[in-house]
């Protein structure tokens, strides 16, 4: 009889350790009694919080670098066309990326010539005349980094690279990328203007039959 109450208590400690946990006991005793088997964490959840974070942000880091390297880019545009002359949207995009605080990020990107004509004919001088003007604009984003940044000079790392403009294909005129054939002809870049939009003409009033007209967006 002794022996199955002895047995009885078991029963009635152990169900209690497993329903109220081990954190209850406190201490060592609890410890003690679980023998390691519900200890649990002490770090949860803030460790497995961490990692479910890092993992989540991590698919982001591939798009903050992306964005960074297009905003550090020279493009076409910020030359005269065809040429290595930096035109006043070219200072200004230096200016600003030689300002940045607390310290400019001196690894820039210059987009490859695609504001030079090609000849289908001489398709080795269209590759040239592309290695030449890079090579060009190159020597004047650095020369005007050195005058822009008076009295405190930065050494800068310039790519060149061919970027695809960002945006939304489609999604608006092109009002300063030079078109397949200027780009061909080597004229200036295309100016996009919209077409107008033809307006129903309103209902005659008493004063008679009011004509059509047209806006422009």
């Amino acid at each position: 009889m002794k022996g199955f109450t002895k047995v009885l208590t078991g029963a009635v400690l152990g169900g209690a350790v497993l329903t109220t946990g081990c954190h209850s006991l406190g201490g060592l005793a609890g410890l003690a009694m679980c023998e390691g088997s519900c200890a649990g964490d002490p770090c949860w959840p803030d460790r497995y919080a961490n990692e479910a974070r890092a993992a989540t942000v991590a698919n982001f880091q591939p798009q903050v670098e992306n964005g960074q390297i297009l905003d550090q880019t020279v493009w076409n545009t910020h030359f005269e066309y065809g040429t290595d002359r930096l035109n006043g949207a070219g200072m200004d995009k230096l200016d600003q990326l030689a300002r940045r605080r607390p310290h400019p990020d001196t690894r820039l990107f210059l987009q490859t010539a695609r504001d030079i004509a090609y000849d289908p004919e001489k398709p080795g001088d269209y590759a040239a005349k592309r290695n030449d003007l890079d090579t060009k604009r190159v020597a004047a984003v650095q020369r005007y980094l050195a005058a822009t940044l008076t009295g405190r000079p930065a050494t800068f790392e310039i790519q060149v690279h061919d970027p695809a403009y960002p945006g939304i294909e489609g999604a608006g005129p092109r009002v300063i990328v030079p078109t397949p054939q200027t780009r061909a002809t080597g004229a200036g870049p295309a100016v996009v203007v919209p077409a107008a939009v033809p307006v129903a003409p309103p209902p005659p009033g008493p004063g008679g039959a009011a004509s059509g007209s047209t806006i422009r967006p």
